[in-house]
């Protein structure tokens, strides 16, 4: 459940209640004085945090090297294929 803020008018204190979007709280908890006014509250955005010394352009070039590597294998493979399979006739 949805956690609110509230402050009552009478008494000046504010408080938090948790209860569901639909419903409201009708007394103050300190005094209880009927409707204390809702205090409208920030949304609480939980932000991904990245490793320190981790940006994208470093994995962008790590992703490279390792590609070229596996390229550079391929040429040599390649190249093997192309001298086994020639025809010297």
């Amino acid at each position: 459940m949805p956690k609110y803020v509230y402050k009552c008018n009478h008494c000046e204190e504010h408080f938090e209640i948790y209860h569901g979007m639909m419903e409201t709280q009708d007394k103050c908890v300190y005094c209880a004085t009927v409707d204390p006014l809702r205090v409208p509250q920030m949304p609480f955005l939980k932000r991904s945090v990245e490793p320190k010394g981790s940006k994208v352009g470093d994995k962008v070039k790590e992703a490279i090297e390792a590609n070229k590597a596996v390229l550079k294998d391929a040429k040599k493979d390649a190249k093997k294929d192309r001298e086994y399979f020639r025809d010297d006739n």
